[in-house]
């Protein structure tokens, strides 16, 4: 896969959809997508273009152009300094995202490349595939906020040349060369019809064309002692690694043991769909690294890197913590609930930079694919439904059941965030099963009526159970002495009742008259 715009897609990422408002007019540090493709916009470096793009070409910009040329053609064109940190920040990005699909990734050490090497043998059946491997691959490089062009084929250097072949503009239209190869023999034809300059930086694509060589196939027809002498072994090794005569040793990327990472923005960015915008590139290449570590993250948090008013002031950050019921590394899920999170953040100031670290993450071994799925019964949906309540409507506010080791139904249990791991249940003796328990508990018993020795629910009920003694309390001084029934009323209704016995004060402290006093804690489903 190869990067041809990395220079300025380092420096001004292209979004593939708009990123959102900005605090300034359109300029070429605004991550608006429509607006930076409209300005002409040239990459220097020592004084001279590297890279210019559409617009900017459109004015007569080109390659090697010095900066004076370019000022003297139009006062339009956006200057930009070459930055080779950031250029390598996208690359291992790039490299993290890809991460998702093999772990087998390599960038290409050659000078200039801009080129990632991925050895997919092993993944083509699980994608589908190398035709869809390969939209998936260009599909999820484009969510970066770069163009990539794949080259497929039976070898990494092969596959390379491929890859770096431009598109041409002839007479009859746009040209797009083949860049993809499955079999040997159509890889041999290709390669065989590829321009000498992909040997730029091996030996002169003039002096060769001088000797009648246009094309790799002529190059490999020449005496190899002779080109040997002349050009040295190391275009010889590298022809023979293309054509597969050699074994091809690669260094391996290497996923960092932790995660976190951080990138600046291009613009001041005040609006949540900036801030997403520049997450995404942070969250895939997270997706890609836990894909390697074969975890889900399960808290992280994202940093908001605010702009300093003053030199030398220390820079002001927000952070927002997302904690996850279950692991994930799905980037499109981690990124909806950070929008349910960044909705409800203030921006007090514009941000500037992001930063992205995993502060917890678990084991994430993905479930093999029954014959017939039920998408609803997985636990991952479940999963996700719980992450998104939480991020929409707080922590406090989605909670699960905590079982305590009371008899008495209103202390038996206490309600926990549902991020929060219950403990550990104790062994039970084995012996009979528990009594019937109903599924909705009233906040505080209602008393009940009696007439004729029964009590009244909009109704007479009817006992269906014996008594059901609980006793307990006596040291928190919570005494409960009560006798527990499953009635029924008239209607089918079941409830749960229960009588506290004489002899004890009544809950507004008086005495209880030595007469039984009913009263209603549940309803039966």
């Amino acid at each position: 896969m190869h990067l041809p715009r990395l220079p300025l897609d380092a420096l001004q990422p292209n979004w593939p959809e708009p990123a959102g408002a900005v605090s300034q007019p359109p300029s070429p540090s605004s991550p608006v997508t429509g607006s930076l493709h409209q300005l002409p916009v040239a990459v220097l470096e020592r004084e001279r273009v590297v890279l210019a793009n559409g617009p900017a070409v459109a004015l007569g910009v080109g390659y090697g152009m010095r900066r004076g040329g370019v000022q003297a053609l139009s006062a339009d064109v956006v200057q930009l300094e070459r930055d080779l940190v950031a250029e390598a920040a996208l690359m291992t990005s790039v490299a993290l995202t890809l991460l998702h699909f093999t772990p087998d990734v390599t960038i290409d050490p050659e000078p200039e490349s801009a080129t990632v090497m991925l050895d997919v043998t092993a993944s083509l059946r699980l994608f589908g595939g190398h035709r869809a491997l390969c939209r998936a691959v260009r599909a999820r490089v484009r969510q970066l906020g770069t163009f990539a062009q794949i080259g497929s084929g039976t070898t990494a250097q092969g596959a390379a040349w491929l890859a770096r072949q431009p598109v041409r503009k002839t007479a009859r239209g746009i040209v797009r060369p083949a860049r993809r190869a499955v079999q040997p023999a159509r890889m041999l034809r290709l390669l065989d019809r590829l321009p000498v300059d992909c040997l730029h930086a091996l030996a002169d694509p003039e002096w060769l064309e001088g000797i009648g060589c246009r094309t790799l196939g002529q190059v490999r027809a020449l005496p190899r002692a002779g080109l040997s002498r002349r050009l040295g072994t190391g275009l010889l090794a590298r022809l023979d690694e293309a054509y597969d005569q050699t074994p091809t040793g690669f260094v391996w990327f290497e996923a960092p043991p932790t995660f976190a990472q951080r990138m600046d923005l291009p613009g001041r960015i005040e609006s949540v769909d900036g801030v997403l915008a520049g997450a995404q590139r942070l969250l895939l290449a997270l997706s890609g690294w836990l894909a390697a570590q074969q975890a889900g993250v399960t808290r992280c948090v994202l940093v908001l890197e605010h702009e300093r008013y003053r030199l030398g002031e220390q820079m002001d950050t927000t952070p927002v913590t997302l904690a996850l019921a279950q692991p994930s590394r799905d980037a499109a899920h981690l990124s909806k609930l950070f929008r349910e999170k960044l909705d409800k953040v203030h921006f007090h100031a514009p941000v500037g930079g992001l930063g992205l670290r995993v502060e917890t993450m678990e084991t994430c071994v993905p479930q093999s694919d029954a014959l017939f799925p039920d998408p609803g019964a997985e636990p991952a949906e479940l999963g996700r439904l719980i992450d998104t309540l939480v991020a929409r409507l707080g922590r406090d506010n989605v909670l699960q059941p905590h079982p305590l080791a009371d008899h008495r139904p209103e202390s038996a249990n206490r309600w926990c965030p549902v991020d929060e791991p219950p403990a550990r249940p104790s062994a039970r003796a084995s012996g009979p099963l528990p009594p019937e328990r109903p599924l909705w508990l009233l906040e505080s018993p209602r008393a009940l009526r009696v007439e004729k020795h029964r009590p009244v629910y909009q109704g007479p009920l009817v006992m269906l159970t014996r008594p059901e003694r609980i006793e307990a309390g006596w040291w928190d001084g919570g005494l409960a002495t009560r006798d527990y029934f499953i009635a029924e009323r008239e209607d089918g209704l079941r409830c749960w009742v229960y009588r506290e016995r004489p002899g004890r004060p009544t809950r507004d402290g008086q005495e209880d008259g030595g007469e039984y006093r009913w009263f209603l804690h549940g309803l039966f489903a």
